[in-house]
């Protein structure tokens, strides 16, 4: 009863939430979030083992939600190697070298960022990791084919896809990263945060391993399409809030 008596001044409510102890709902910001954003009772653990059916059943349920994640990311990166040659140009961006499929890649990560709300950093990541990695075994020992179903006639170089994965792949982590810190109250925090933080690094890093050292004048370009992509960002968030009632966030501390 002591215990319990201390547990309540300290705004805590005694017994476990995801291993962590849960604080109380009724002061502090949590009071602010809104219906969409309770976490799922259901995943609240108190003390029972699970047996292995429940495991085995766990980890099949882990493997096909990964799957379907992959695949969806891996239709975007489809998307984007078909559109690579299609030119664009918005508000002036972009003159001569911006394509559809630069325009393309902010959704990507939203992709990772609904991924990342859902069901947290760690199966985000995996996403990402390996959407990439399956890509990159199609196109090294199934190139013939992958030919027959998407023109392969004008790929890009090594580098310039070494570069986009390799950016997407650094820009997807500090966006997870920046994600999973931001969760709150404020549903737009996170995502917001985490586009921007994405728009920056890829911009960064692409241009700077696809150019430097080739004479071109990239600088200006990068700053430019580093702002195209923040703005990306900033409309994204309507189909993110479209989407908050049907994908909730990952159960846990908060529920956020």
């Amino acid at each position: 009863m002591v215990g319990k008596v201390r547990a309540y001044k300290r705004d805590v409510i005694p017994g476990r939430v995801g291993g962590l102890n849960m604080a109380s709902a009724e002061r502090g910001p949590y009071r602010l979030r809104t219906a969409s954003d309770a976490p799922y009772m259901g995943a609240y653990g108190y003390g029972r083992h699970e047996t292995w059916l429940e495991k085995i059943g766990g980890a099949i349920g882990a493997v096909v939600r990964l799957v379907f994640c992959t695949l969806v990311l891996c239709a975007w990166l489809t998307a984007a190697f078909l559109y690579r040659d299609t030119p664009m140009e918005v508000f002036g961006i972009g003159t001569g070298w911006l394509s559809l499929a630069y325009v393309l890649v902010p959704v990507g990560f939203y992709c990772v960022a609904m991924t990342n709300r859902r069901y947290g950093p760690a199966y985000a990541f995996a996403q990402v990791v390996t959407a990439l990695a399956l890509v990159t075994a199609l196109v090294l020992f199934a190139r013939d084919a992958i030919a027959e179903i998407v023109p392969l006639d004008s790929a890009p170089s090594l580098r310039e896809a070494a570069a986009f994965g390799i950016a997407f792949l650094l820009a997807s982590f500090v966006s997870i990263v920046a994600f999973d810190g931001a969760r709150g109250p404020r549903w737009w925090t996170a995502p917001l945060i985490g586009f921007l933080a994405a728009a920056i690094v890829f911009a960064a890093v692409f241009f700077a391993v696809s150019y430097t050292g080739t004479g071109r004048a990239w600088l200006s370009d990068c700053v430019q399409y580093m702002g195209l992509i923040a703005g990306e960002g900033l409309l994204l968030l309507i189909p993110f809030w479209a989407m908050r009632r049907m994908v909730p966030p990952v159960a846990g501390f908060g529920g956020y």
